[in-house]
């Protein structure tokens, strides 16, 4: 891509950078196991998403295929009985320092309704058994392309064909799995649209900066009376490695919303932070991470994951996500690096 081009998308990123609300969203097993703290980390194929720009100081080849979720179901507390929602992940994607592709598809559910106080069996003629769903589910094609600036500063553009569909519901569930796999087999009408993602990588020996803004045109789904946006959605990023560009055996990194994501729980803006270190030979890798919110209440969400070396350059990973209001997740990761 043009160089002229891309200063255009970085210039266009800095303008539209208002707050907003913003679909919440769990994707690589590696990113979340560090809770979230990837935007200047992003040296696998994950970084088409996470940042766009990452992939210049990645492997020279990276493969990685991830399958993940992550659940808020309220059950106890001052939030018992509350909202819940549902994201899963599927991720398939390759790159190199020149070029990523990535497709992936997030399906979001959110519910509405005290699921925890229904009948067992609740009678679907009755509105006290139904509970209000809504659903938002995107399958996503990016190519990234990349463009250095100066030595140690590259901005990466992620362009993206959106297939999006949303729409809302009214069904009987007597527990929350009912509410989660009806909202996913909800049928709702496609549409396709065009989008951009954004990212910019300052490298300098073993620190690294990143800012990454997702959904530039924010594309809306659904009808046109009640439409789902995908909100535009920043971050920054600040990573120390050992041993950068490659495996580092040691990673820090800390990353800030620098606007607004939609929670049941209310808006978030999360400040993230996570540690990544490699055993035994650099065999065994182990991370964990957590984030919290600096609106409102802080709901801190932590998680924990692992890599294993199969053999060189081929791992696999997992990580598992806890946290305040019935906040659970898990994710696992076939990971090809050289």
């Amino acid at each position: 891509m043009a160089p002229t081009l891309l200063r255009a998308l970085l210039i266009a990123a800095v303008v539209w950078l208002t707050g907003g609300a913003a679909q919440a969203q769990t994707l690589g097993s590696r990113a979340t196991g560090l809770g979230g703290a990837f935007v200047a980390v992003a040296d696998d194929s994950t970084a088409v998403y996470w940042n766009p720009a990452g992939l210049a100081t990645a492997s020279y080849a990276s493969f990685v295929f991830d399958l993940g979720a992550e659940s808020q179901e309220p059950s106890a507390g001052p939030r018992a009985g509350g909202p819940g929602r549902r994201t899963t992940v599927r991720f398939l994607g390759v790159g190199t320092p020149p070029l990523g592709l990535a497709f992936y598809r997030l399906t979001s559910v959110v519910a509405q309704g005290d699921v925890s106080a229904s009948a067992v069996q609740p009678d679907p003629n009755r509105q006290e058994g139904r509970r209000s769903i809504g659903v938002l589910r995107t399958t996503q094609i990016g190519a990234n392309l990349l463009q250095s600036l100066g030595e140690g500063l590259v901005v990466g553009a992620t362009v993206k064909l959106v297939r999006g569909a949303a729409g809302e519901a009214s069904v009987a569930a007597p527990d929350w799995d009912g509410v989660w796999e009806a909202g996913e087999g909800l049928d709702v009408e496609r549409q396709t649209r065009a989008d951009v993602d954004l990212g910019v990588m300052w490298s300098l020996n073993r620190v690294r900066v990143g800012l990454a803004v997702r959904n530039l045109t924010e594309p809306e789904f659904g009808s046109a009376a009640a439409p789902v946006r995908l909100a535009r959605h920043a971050r920054a990023g600040l990573a120390w490695g050992l041993d950068w560009p490659g495996r580092t055996p040691l990673v820090v990194a800390v990353d800030a919303d620098l606007t607004e994501v939609a929670d049941v729980g209310g808006p978030r803006r999360d400040v993230a932070g996570g540690l990544e270190t490699w055993w035994l030979g650099e065999r065994l890798g182990v991370r964990a991470g957590a984030r919290a919110s600096t609106l409102g209440a802080a709901r801190p969400v932590g998680a924990v994951g692992a890599s294993w070396a199969v053999r060189a350059g081929v791992y696999v990973d997992a990580h598992l996500v806890r946290g305040r209001d019935g906040v659970t997740g898990w994710g696992v990761a076939g990971r090809l690096a050289y």
